[in-house]
């Protein structure tokens, strides 16, 4: 059998490489120096005596060769890494870790559920969790930093998956003495905003953006804006003050019964939120991440559900 003249450190440098668009960046991904990255493709050029890469302007370009490598080099580390999975998955019990990243906005009535039932099919698996906006959540699976990770649906960038998960829907969540003329879990057009006092996510939230589009669409102007990136936090202020905020239900879950806050559907126009399941294409799913995807997806459909129909009761 001949002997081939690319290594797997060479394709995963020039993979690593194309996607961060920097060699800096793919240093730090695969865990090398930039020179060892930059000598990692000065090598496999030379080995094969063609381009495959070139710099335009402020942009790594593949060449007609390094597209090739590209694409089967991908295609190869993920071979190399499901055959790793097939001899693990012979073990009678899930064993490692796993790392996944969820927004907040389903941290707070999804996390528990969910990893209380993962916990009892795979006990030995050590897990880290990422709570963090859905910019940086994709940054980290794309860096390899985490294995997936929950996030509303929007650009991903190459490289990646996604998974359709569920859809809720975005609601105006305020103190519960605030708009009498709405009931808990009823509906309110987005026009009960106007000279309201409103907080909004920072612009790594992709809500953010979404959420200014329809302000201005609708050409409706609230008192005061209020940038704050603490879910929780935000949650807190509204019960305690004149503050509202644009959440979706799966947030609101815990305050079903209305005491402290009240839900109100966003009408006029109702405002959806699909969230999706993000994760590397030339990785292989492990059993532990399959089982936790599993149990995140079975519960955000589940208290998504649950608040609907409370809503229908109202």
């Amino acid at each position: 059998m001949p002997i081939p003249k690319i290594s797997i450190r060479a394709l995963k440098a020039l993979i690593s490489i194309y996607e961060e668009q920097s060699f800096s960046r793919a240093a730090a991904r695969e865990n090398a120096t930039q020179s060892g990255m930059s000598m990692q493709i000065k090598t496999l050029e030379e080995r094969l005596g063609v381009k495959v890469l070139e710099r335009a302007r402020n942009q790594l370009n593949l060449t007609a060769e390094g597209r090739i490598l590209y694409d089967e080099g991908r295609k190869i580390i993920k071979s190399l890494v499901e055959a790793e999975e097939k001899i693990s998955a012979r073990a009678d019990t899930l064993q490692g870790s796993l790392k996944i990243g969820i927004i907040p906005a389903l941290t707070r009535s999804v996390v528990q559920a969910a990893l209380s039932q993962f916990k009892t099919i795979a006990p030995m698996v050590e897990i880290s969790l990422v709570e963090e906006y859905s910019g940086s959540l994709i940054n980290r699976v794309v860096a390899g930093e985490i294995d997936f990770a929950i996030v509303p649906a929007g650009p991903i960038g190459p490289g990646l998956d996604a998974e359709y998960i569920a859809q809720d829907n975005e609601m105006l969540l305020c103190n519960s003495k605030m708009f009498p003329e709405y009931s808990h879990l009823s509906t309110a057009p987005l026009s009960s905003l106007k000279k309201k006092k409103l907080i909004v996510p920072s612009h790594q939230n992709v809500r953010r953006i979404q959420i200014e589009k329809l302000l201005d669409s609708y050409q409706i102007e609230v008192s005061d804006l209020l940038e704050m990136d603490g879910m929780l936090a935000t949650i807190e202020l509204v019960a305690q003050s004149d503050w509202v905020a644009i959440l979706p239900s799966a947030i609101c879950h815990a305050d079903l019964d209305g005491r402290m806050r009240k839900s109100l559907k966003i009408t006029e126009p109702a405002i959806p939120l699909d969230y999706i399941m993000v994760k590397r294409n030339d990785v292989t799913f492990t059993l532990p991440a399959q089982k936790m995807a599993e149990q995140i997806k079975y519960q955000t459909k589940k208290i998504i559900s649950e608040f609907q129909e409370n809503s229908k009761l109202h």
